[in-house]
């Protein structure tokens, strides 16, 4: 048992890599989230170099949301509760909490507009509906529950998940009809840009990609050879795909050049970003003391928490003072709220995560 005990603490080690990843996550999601949310009642945002940032720099290529589902898929191999009933629960868990963020974030202020006004619009339901990235995790966590009870190993599942990929690329925006058929068929391909912005078929792959890294992972003998070949593959990748990026423009390998359907060269691209950062944060963590870092790897064990207070933050602010009081900021502020946001959200975070163990019986 003691021998098993100092295997895990072994293997735990090697995940500050990802703490580091998905705390830079955080960051470029909570600045992107703050100027696409704020930034649009700005006249003429779409052509503006600092929404354009914002949206693309911090939103879609800087290890975002590609970032958080390949995480997620790595560490469902050093959980504890990985079996297949364990993740189903877990998955419905997050989908339900999807439906609770949608209405905390923003359903709330547009319903308290409908009773108010008499009147209910189409963005009342949108905003009780939309689809978020805590509705794809939940059914790729239930996914992949159910790939484990078939005892499909994660070689398996990342050929269904490329396989998936390949589908859900060319099928994007190819089947529309009522918006409650759009809805519901864009949890599972890209059906219009309202109705799906994580899609399964288009999103599975970076979970099943982590599940098969993180199962190389703990056989890895040598860490630092693994990362040294792995950089010396994904960071000339990373690099091509970035220089085209450049000259194509975003998402150039994507239907429409719209992240969200992203296709299997485009996950392919954003993938290889991700497994460059891992390997650079390796090799950073064995010059820096991974203590000296405590703050990012808190801010990742946090992710879920810092996910729902953020956005409810930026609901509020953004109901509030933009749609009802009709404040338009300018661009320095709305970074700067990004900036005390990421920092806010991750105390407040902290704060219930140590209320929350406090309660726990001994």
């Amino acid at each position: 048992m003691p021998n098993e005990e100092k295997r895990r603490e072994l293997q735990a080690s090697r995940l500050y890599e990802l703490d580091l990843l998905k705390a830079l996550a955080i960051v470029g999601m909570i600045l992107c989230h703050c100027v696409i949310q704020l930034g649009l009642h700005q006249p003429g945002y779409e052509q503006d170099v600092r929404y354009l940032i914002g949206e693309y720099v911090f939103g879609d290529y800087l290890a975002v949301a590609h970032a958080f589902m390949f995480a997620m898929g790595v560490t469902v191999n050093y959980s504890r509760k990985n079996s297949p009933g364990a993740l189903v629960r877990r998955g419905l868990s997050l989908y339900v909490l999807g439906f609770v963020l949608n209405f905390f974030r923003y359903g709330i202020y547009a319903l308290a507009d409908g009773l108010l006004s008499g009147q209910f619009m189409a963005q009342t339901v949108y905003a009780l509906i939309v689809q978020d990235i805590l509705h794809f995790a939940g059914l790729a966590l239930i996914a992949t529950g159910l790939f484990k009870r078939l005892k499909l190993k994660e070689i398996h599942i990342l050929l269904i998940g490329a396989a998936l990929s390949a589908l859900g690329g060319p099928l994007a925006f190819v089947f529309q009809g009522s918006p409650a058929a759009d809805y519901f068929l864009g949890h599972f391909i890209v059906t219009t840009e309202e109705s799906s912005c994580f899609a399964f078929f288009n999103w599975y792959v970076f979970v099943a990609s982590g599940l098969l890294f993180g199962a190389i992972l703990q056989k890895t003998e040598n860490p630092d050879r693994f990362y040294g070949g792995l950089l010396r593959i994904a960071g000339p990748v990373t690099a091509l795909y970035l220089a085209l990026t450049a000259y194509f423009g975003p998402c150039f390998l994507t239907k429409n050049g719209w992240y969200y359907a992203a296709s299997l060269p485009e996950a392919a691209g954003l993938l290889s970003i991700d497994l460059t950062l891992l390997g650079a944060f390796h090799f950073l963590l064995k010059r820096v003391d991974a203590a000296r870092l405590s703050v990012f790897v808190t801010m990742s064990r946090n992710v879920n928490r810092i996910y729902c207070i953020h956005w409810c933050i930026i609901g509020f602010a953004d109901s509030i003072f933009c749609y009802l009081l009709g404040v338009v900021f300018p661009w320095p502020v709305i970074y700067l709220f990004g900036v005390l946001l990421i920092i806010l959200s991750a105390w407040l975070a902290q704060r219930w995560a140590d209320r929350k163990r406090a309660s726990e019986p001994a």
